[in-house]
């Protein structure tokens, strides 16, 4: 356990404007919304019965199923208790980008889910060079393994994935640090529905909180190298903190080479497990997210969390924790002193008096306007149909998506794009639609059809753009876990790579740095998973597919900007 230590008051981040008012300086031009650009809509199951799985789904990922350079997109739908006679039942879809546009792949694709649909995780879970992927269900979870050109074939049963519980999000992590990637499945609650007791305010219906019902540990499988699974939830201490997740993410918090993980628990003290791999050469998870600072909210109180992201906001090497949550609590961001203790500075930083009305649910942060300073999306929705009536207007079920801008001290919340409408949104992820070297946005909406944000960013500065690949026994395929150092014009960026966080999602596994005006190359510095560093210089303008151990890289230009 680390020694607990005093974080000084100077690591507020250092903010001293005032972030109540939105920036009329910002150009609201970021993003170009396309309303009906990807052919699904999602269903959430919901029949009237209120049950909680119903208002808290779905997610979506990124990959690229069939080789094609292009990424594609796989989209999770609910699903009702009981289907009405005649009803089709709602399925998982696989979308094949075609020419920049989404066309669904169809029942050749062997994507057959029908489960109540929650979060996924995508990555190459067999070693063979493509992406896999993991459905994580309000039922029997599904796992499709990928043949390579975009077809897949559901296998949990026969590589080990038997749960049939309530799972939410999921992580790919190599745990132990043998070169594969392991699964961590969050578990949102135990529910059942033949005991469920449905919830009023006054004399509307609702979905009941989740302290109506008991929590649940999440689950860890071991890889075996092939794609097959062993649980060791019990063995790794899971089974003594029960759990309420939502939003999950790997993060090496000591840092200390191996992969910790941290889960948001919805009306739950939030967990810090911090792996033991290294220190006691077995499995075994100390949860320590009260002695390290981010268990609890503004106020020392449990709050809803919902998604979850990771990210050196101010430029000290170390990454911060931002977790979204219900409305009145505001969203957190849990600032890093270096040491893996943390401090709650969502008011000091901007980000907090903003959220307060707002649910949030997807966040990510990224380099929005590329100019070298990370910005933060986040996307709102409430979980009450009628909200407005139960509060006469005071909350809405459709809510304002936001985006902060970054400038290194803090953040203010702007405007993004001319043509915002509230939205009931969930899932958010982030990956380069169109390789032309800035980050779009995928939003999934409740009951309605996902959202498209296509930024205009390409072009207004140098970007630096890798892809990286683990080749050594200790180094998974993904390489996820590698920290990436870039150098350039005096100013140095650090990320650890992780595909999935947000909400429910998995993101393009591909990396963007933008340099600052006048440079065209940067100092780029891999610390691999197995301890491995290699440094390179990359050339602004292009994808480099970076093999660990190998001397040449790939590199592809950006498209043009569109």
């Amino acid at each position: 356990m680390r020694p607990l230590s005093l974080i000084p008051l100077l690591f507020i981040c250092g903010c001293t404007f005032d972030p109540s008012s939105e920036d009329p300086q910002v150009a609201t031009e970021l993003f170009q919304i396309e309303q009906n650009s990807i052919p699904f809509h999602h269903d959430s199951g919901a029949r009237g019965a209120h049950y909680i799985g119903e208002i808290v789904g779905s997610g979506a990922g990124l990959l690229d199923a069939d080789g094609d350079g292009d990424l594609d997109l796989f989209l999770v739908n609910g699903a009702p208790e009981k289907l009405e006679p005649k009803e089709e039942a709602p399925r998982d879809q696989l979308f094949l980008q075609i020419d920049g546009a989404f066309v669904a792949a169809g029942s050749d694709s062997g994507i057959v889910g029908s489960e109540a649909g929650m979060g996924l995780a995508i990555g190459d879970i067999d070693n063979d060079g493509d992406p896999d992927i993991f459905v994580a269900n309000d039922g029997p979870d599904q796992l499709y393994i990928n043949d390579g050109k975009g077809r897949f074939d559901e296998q949990s049963l026969s590589r080990g994935i038997t749960r049939d519980s309530f799972s939410s999000a999921a992580v790919l992590v190599d745990i132990e640090g043998d070169g594969d990637l392991d699964l961590f499945i969050g578990t949102y609650l135990d529910f059942d529905a033949s005991t469920f007791v449905p919830c009023t305010r006054g004399d509307q219906e609702v979905y009941c909180a989740p302290s109506n019902f008991a929590a649940a540990p999440c689950l860890l499988l071991l890889n075996d190298g092939t794609g097959n699974f062993t649980d060791v939830s019990s063995s790794s201490g899971l089974k003594d903190h029960p759990a309420k997740a939502l939003g999950i993410i790997s993060i090496d918090i000591e840092p200390d080479g191996d992969p910790d993980l941290y889960v948001a628990n919805d009306g739950e003290a939030n967990f810090l497990l911090i792996n033991q791999w290294k220190e006691q050469g077995r499995i075994f998870f100390l949860e320590e997210a009260l002695l390290a600072g981010c268990a609890y909210g503004e106020g020392a109180k449990a709050e809803a969390g919902m998604g979850v992201d990771a990210a050196d906001l101010d430029g000290d090497g170390d990454e911060e924790i931002l977790v979204t949550n219900l409305e009145a609590q505001s969203n957190s961001c849990y600032r890093n002193d270096g040491n893996g203790m943390f401090m709650e500075t969502s008011f000091a930083n901007g980000l907090g008096p903003a959220s307060l009305p707002h649910v949030g649910f997807g966040i990510q942060a990224f380099d929005a306007n590329l100019d070298g300073h990370l910005d933060i999306f986040v996307t709102n929705g409430h979980i009450i149909e009628s909200i407005g009536e139960i509060r006469q207007g005071a909350s809405h079920f459709a809510q304002p998506d936001q985006l902060f801008l970054g400038d290194g001290n803090g953040f203010k919340l702007a405007p993004y794009s001319a043509q915002v409408d509230p939205t009931v949104g969930r899932s958010l992820l982030r990956g380069d639609l169109d390789n032309d070297g800035d980050d779009d946005l995928i939003i999934t909406r409740w009951n309605s059809n996902p959202q498209l944000l296509r930024s205009t960013a390409a072009g207004s500065a140098a970007v630096l753009g890798l892809r990286l690949e683990g080749s050594s026994d200790q180094s998974n395929r993904d390489a996820i876990g590698a920290r990436i150092t870039v150098s350039a014009g005096g100013r140095e960026w650090m990320r650890e790579h992780r595909v999935q966080s947000s909400y429910l999602a998995s993101h393009d596994p591909r990396l963007l740095f933008a340099l600052p005006e006048g440079c065209t190359e940067g100092d780029v510095s891999v610390l691999w998973p197995d301890g491995k560093v290699e440094t390179r210089r990359l050339e602004a303008g292009s994808y480099h597919h970076w093999i660990q151990g190998q001397e040449s890289l790939v590199s592809t230009e950006f498209s043009p900007p569109r």
